[in-house]
């Protein structure tokens, strides 16, 4: 089974966060604002939808390529284990379109597919069905497994013909209303007469479904908020690359980014380019990178066993009436008569035609390499072995580019390759002008939920990687533009006659009349300087063509000069706490001093009033209060459970073994076995039922909240059981730990998948990766950077990453404590440097990294240096290395 990725667990677990808090504060409003300030450190005031305001209704954004349709899979566990406390439950899973709804219907009902085994591994029983399927559910089905009901969001909004089956009468429901409570009929949708209708809609009414939606971007109006109140949902998950920020903002509960794919290797980063005028040249050149590709696959394949056949995607024109267009027949033709493309691997994938229904693109029998399209691929296709996109027609839109641009920068098993070739993908397109096309490809990404950094970062010429700028000759008015796409542009008025240079050599210098500049692609030597030229007759022009050579060479230097460290390729390696294991040191962490022997059986194994109550003497806790209209509304979770409890309460039949048995395994005890966790909660249960004489059925019934109380109690002995081991494995006399250069954190492989990245007007000079991650334009933290960057001692500096992969930390007894900023100093000495508000500074946590920091100093012979300023104090960072030397 496919395991979630670092990122993809970080979402998860927001999305987690918010559904504890949703049950902590009975109030999805109340619990955004709390969990975004635990995920994203900032708490953020929640947007209401009228229809849907007592209803958690969050977001997931992720760029292309994240795994959105697996995270789905794990946010309905999510959804229905920690807010509806179900181990069952419906779910309608909105698409944006009939063939990705196809496509979608197909993984999930497939048993061998990802998507569905990740759902198995959590759920005894799944079913799924389309619309027309699902109006002849039984009621049975339904109480017995986890039902998916896939469809457009199109198919439940009311005028829409197709969709008008989902609010019709079907006497197959019939069994779905009975023994339902008529204050809760009295709800639904009525037909002639008055009386409810027998719908499928009323059937999803009643159940409270979980929905999935996505493209969520597509699906946030006025008309699909009606057609989502109509259903009734119990909770309502989006997943999109670009969340609404305007009109009903998304409520984002967790932001994915591109950088943190990138780590992670689902993506082909960066995306090559190049540019030609005629597109036959265009496609031939795509030709040759693909048979390069194909050459180092077979390579990859004898090296590590995974089979990859390199697909190249042509984009090319609409058949316009009056226009002489390069249609998808006319590539066709060309591939197979004039470049002799045997047809059996040519496929068109149009509107129209579709070559590729019923072919398994992906199997190593299958001959397809050229895949012909228009935009038939903006949706629901999704191939990791397209790498190369060769466009026919000028790309004027992004819109035109948008979607198809992430159809080759899926990452083949989301395993990086050993031939960093098959890491990146590739864009050919037919135009004459390199940067407009580069531009669009930048914009096109930011649609696909890059940011703007991301974006230009992971644009790449084919040839060279530079950085822009301008330059002033000294004569005539010549401006020289080096940019980092691998181009240098010269500002002439002049026109050049090109057809005096060799061919080799015409495929890299353009000249365009329009806006009076020559641009040469890649590099330029000083034989090619002086044949370019000597296609102009003006003397002042000769003289600046002839000097381009020298100012590239020379602008080139200077950058390179300028790089960040990790681009120079300097290495940065932080030593961390270790421990000897046999013959190996390793880091120190959580499960040296989890290792120690402690018994649970040894406390008390009862639960207080305050530590659980039944759910009797719980009652519902919901808010009520008086909303700006001076209407009198409640916000009340609770609601939600209570309407679902009507199918799935358990009358009888438990025995309080088996009450133990569902506690035991639904309990993470990865550290207590199963001969010590089931006598404790065994004697637990049996406590309450015997001493506290609580109802067992009603136990049995409020599961869910008895195995979050038995958790705190575990884990709270857990705490104090570890905190003993961890001061006497860190403090104790004989304590293991040390500090050694031969177990360092090695930055110099890290690709800093940061969040976001810092975007103020002042400029970081040593910053060791070229963008600051996560960190703000302003504030005290923001103010303790440019302290640290205006120090004369230190070489460079990193924005330490919370919970990132690569990043420094030191194991804590509860958690992994990762320092504000990282520091090598320029007498080859580290430091960490943690900044505290004044407010936090002399908290048990902010005291516990204090000792920790000082601990790793101490052990390292003060090599390391530890600091931790507050009250906006940044001297005692200068302070604390002027101090040892």
């Amino acid at each position: 089974m496919k395991k979630l990725k670092k990122y993809q667990i970080r979402s998860m677990e927001s999305l987690h966060k918010y559904y504890e808090c949703c049950n902590e504060y009975n109030d999805p409003d109340l619990a955004y604002y709390k969990a975004t300030k635990d995920t994203m450190g900032v708490s953020i005031p929640y947007s209401q939808v009228a229809g849907l305001d007592n209803i958690p209704y969050v977001c997931l954004r992720m760029p292309t390529g994240a795994g959105k349709t697996l995270m789905a899979c794990y946010a309905i566990h999510e959804a229905a284990g920690e807010l509806l406390h179900e181990e069952n439950g419906v779910i309608v899973w909105l698409v944006p379109s009939n063939p990705i709804k196809t496509q979608t219907l197909d993984a999930l009902k497939n048993k061998r597919h990802a998507y569905r085994q990740a759902l198995d591994s959590m759920f005894k029983e799944v079913n799924v069905f389309d619309i027309s399927e699902a109006r002849a559910i039984t009621r049975a089905t339904i109480d017995s497994s986890l039902t998916i009901i896939v469809s457009t969001m199109q198919a439940l909004r009311i005028e829409d013909t197709d969709g008008r089956k989902i609010y019709e009468s079907a006497g197959e429901l019939m069994e779905h209303f009975q023994g339902i409570p008529e204050y809760v009929l009295s709800k639904l949708e009525k037909g002639n007469g008055g009386i409810y209708k027998k719908s499928l809609a009323n059937v999803l009414f009643l159940r409270r479904p979980i929905i999935i939606v996505d493209e969520a971007h597509n699906a946030r109006t006025n008309l699909s908020f009606d057609a989502l109140s109509r259903i009734n949902p119990s909770t309502i998950i989006e997943f999109t690359a670009t969340p609404n920020i305007t009109d009903s903002p998304s409520n984002v509960i967790h932001s994915t980014s591109a950088a943190e794919l990138k780590a992670e290797n689902m993506i082909k980063v960066p995306i090559l380019i190049e540019t030609k005028n005629n597109w036959q040249e265009i496609i031939t050149m795509a030709i040759g990178r693909l048979n390069v590709l194909a050459k180092l696959a077979s390579v990859e394949k004898l090296n590590t066993g995974e089979y990859i056949r390199p697909i190249m995607l042509i984009q090319a024109e609409a058949n316009r009436a009056g226009k002489k267009n390069i249609t998808p027949n006319v590539i066709k033709d060309y591939l197979i008569h004039d470049l002799n493309i045997e047809e059996e691997e040519i496929a068109i994938a149009t509107g129209e035609k579709n070559e590729l229904d019923d072919i398994d693109i992906l199997a190593d029998t299958c001959k397809v390499r050229y895949v012909i399209t228009i935009q038939a691929l903006r949706e629901g296709w999704d191939c990791p072995f397209a790498y190369v996109l060769c466009s026919v027609a000028e790309m004027h839109s992004t819109t035109a580019i948008e979607q198809i641009i992430g159809r080759i920068m899926r990452m083949p098993s989301g395993e990086a390759k050993k031939n960093k070739d098959l890491n990146q993908a590739y864009t050919y397109v037919t135009s004459s002008d390199f940067f407009r096309v580069a531009s669009s490809l930048e914009s096109a990404l930011i649609q696909n939920g890059f940011n703007k950094i991301e974006a230009k970062e992971f644009i790449r010429a084919a040839k060279s990687e530079t950085k822009q700028i301008e330059l002033k000759f000294e004569k005539e008015e010549g401006t020289v533009e080096v940019s980092e796409l691998g181009y240098s542009t010269l500002k002439l008025n002049e026109k050049p006659n090109l057809k005096k240079i060799e061919p080799e050599l015409q495929e890299k210098v353009v000249y365009n009349e329009t806006n009076k500049t020559l641009t040469v692609y890649g590099e330029f030597n000083k034989d090619e300087a002086e044949a370019v030229s000597n296609c102009f007759v003006r003397k002042e022009s000769k003289f600046m063509v002839k000097q381009l050579h020298e100012t590239i060479k020379n602008v080139e230097k200077q950058l390179d000069e300028n790089k960040a460290p990790f681009d120079k390729g300097e290495e940065f390696q932080m030593p961390g706490l270790s421990v000897l294991v046999g013959n190996q040191i390793e880091v120190f962490e959580e499960s040296y001093f989890l290792d120690h022997k402690w018994n649970i059986l040894e406390y008390e194994a009862k639960l207080t009033s305050d530590e659980y109550c039944s759910t009797d003497s719980y009652g519902k806790v919901g808010e009520v209060y008086i909303n700006d209209a001076g209407e009198i509304k409640s916000k009340c979770i609770t609601d939600i459970q209570d309407q679902i409890s009507l199918f799935t309460n358990i009358s009888s039949g438990w025995s309080v073994g088996e009450l133990t048995n569902w506690l035991d395994k639904n309990i993470n005890h990865q550290d207590i076995s199963s001969m010590k966790s089931i006598p404790y909660i065994n004697a637990i249960v049996s406590e309450l039922v015997s001493e506290q004489k609580m109802d067992l059925d009603q136990l049995v019934n409020d599961r869910y909240r008895l195995k979050k109380a038995i958790e705190n109690k575990i884990e709270k002995k857990r705490d104090i059981a570890k905190s003993v081991s961890y001061q006497i494995t860190l403090f104790g006399e004989q304590s293991p730990v040390f500090v050694t250069p031969e177990n360092s954190f090695d930055f110099s492989c890290n690709a800093y998948p940061a969040s976001n990245f810092y975007n103020g007007s002042y400029e970081f000079k040593k910053h060791y990766f070229e963008h600051v991650g996560e960190l703000l334009e302003k504030g005290e933290e923001f103010e303790c950077a440019q302290y640290i960057d205006s120090l004369d001692e230190v070489k460079y500096w990193i924005r330490n990453l919370s919970r990132k992969e690569g990043s420094f930390w030191l194991q804590t007894s509860t958690d992994k404590f990762y320092p504000d900023f990282i520091c090598l100093l320029k007498n080859g000495k580290y430091m960490a440097i943690e900044y505290k508000g004044w407010d936090r500074y002399d908290n048990p946590d902010s005291r516990e990294k204090r000792e920790l920091g000082e601990i790793w100093e101490k052990r390292s012979d003060r090599r390391c240096l530890f600091v931790m300023p507050t009250k906006k104090d940044y001297s005692i960072i200068g302070i604390k290395i002027r101090g040892s030397h």
